[in-house]
């Protein structure tokens, strides 16, 4: 496995309630996002996020990257999974297997996500 390492910009977001009942509510979301650091592109993600109460909550996406991974061309898809209750969590952020294009094609990996003062950090542990 090799490692990489960025940031990102949030570009974009736009969300819509699609229902609240009984203290929880369900969101439909779109964003894109800019990347830097070892990865150098955009990407577009489609979001269902999950809220309940106590500071629950919880996300599936669909995330879509063409960037360049060390220099490398492409595109790939990642897919999106966490659970935050109780004051911890956990997520998973990995490659869609067989979604690598370009200089990519054959990629797979695992992106870990963090955010601190505000900035989105990555670090990302690829296979090609």
């Amino acid at each position: 496995m090799t490692t990489t390492t960025g940031r990102f910009d949030l570009t974009s977001w736009d969300e819509e309630v699609i229902d609240e009942a009984d203290g929880t509510r369900r969101v439909r979301a779109r964003n894109t996002k800019s990347f830097q650091g070892g990865i150098t592109g955009e990407s577009a993600t489609e979001l269902l996020q999950g809220f309940a109460g106590e500071g629950t909550a919880t996300y599936v996406a669909i995330e879509r990257v063409t960037a360049a991974v060390d220099g490398r061309k492409g595109g790939f898809l990642l897919r999106h999974s966490a659970l935050m209750a109780g004051g911890g969590g956990d997520m998973l952020v990995d490659v869609v297997p067989n979604s690598g294009t370009g200089e990519l094609t054959g990629l797979t990996g695992t992106m870990t996500i963090a955010m601190v003062d505000g900035e989105h950090t990555y670090t990302f542990d690829y296979a090609l």
